[in-house]
């Protein structure tokens, strides 16, 4: 948490205000998942928590601002998770094919992570943009670091359509319930080979 810097924040500075302030961020994550931002008031997320409303005052402004900062938490929480599965890849390649998979893995058995991200395009679209902005510039740093194994014009491009099969292959992996096994064998069979030839690589020019 040291590293949050965004306004309406006031960050605990003991054990027993980190603890208060943890149970109001689950207690409104649950509520956000639910019944969305709108069917979520302060004195909700007291209630379910079990604390006073003037306590929710005590860490935050406003509910947007509870809300901003779950999404931090999960994009920290993410690059922490994706950092550490790629820390013993050789190459891009490999780093890309256990990226994905960590993301999707996650995604699995954190479904939660979409209905709070893409829910705040319906609170604030800065918030959306923002999150999203911030992986693609992370990740545009990393191929960059890597381009003489990705050739690309743009490769903030290529940062944007790594994330999209990330997420949506995150999807469909929810949808239909898969396990880890399940993940690794359409990222092996299928993802990772488009991405190494080319699934347009015999088309007539």
């Amino acid at each position: 948490m040291e590293n949050y810097n965004a306004k309406g924040i006031n960050l605990p500075k003991t054990k027993l205000g980190l603890a208060k302030m943890n149970k109001l961020l689950d207690a409104a994550e649950e509520l956000f998942t639910n019944n969305g931002f709108h069917g979520t008031s302060i004195s909700d997320i007291c209630k379910k928590a079990g604390t006073a409303v003037g306590t929710f005052y005590i860490y935050f402004e406003t509910k947007t601002d509870v809300y901003r900062f779950l999404m931090w938490k999960y994009q920290k929480q993410i690059k922490t998770l994706l950092a550490d599965s790629i820390k013993n890849c050789s190459t891009r390649f490999e780093m890309e094919r256990e990226g994905i998979k960590c993301f999707v893995k996650f995604a699995t058995k954190t479904p939660n992570v979409y209905n709070i991200i893409w829910g705040s395009l319906s609170i604030d679209q800065k918030l959306f943009v923002d999150y999203y902005s911030s992986f693609a510039e992370s990740y545009t740093h990393a191929l960059q670091k890597n381009s003489a194994e990705v050739e690309a014009p743009d490769p903030t491009t290529v940062a944007y359509m790594l994330m999209g099969i990330s997420n949506f292959v995150g999807i469909r992996a929810i949808f239909e319930q898969m396990n880890d096994e399940d993940i690794d064998r359409i990222i092996d069979e299928n993802v990772m080979p488009a991405l190494k030839n080319g699934i347009f690589k015999n088309c007539e020019k």
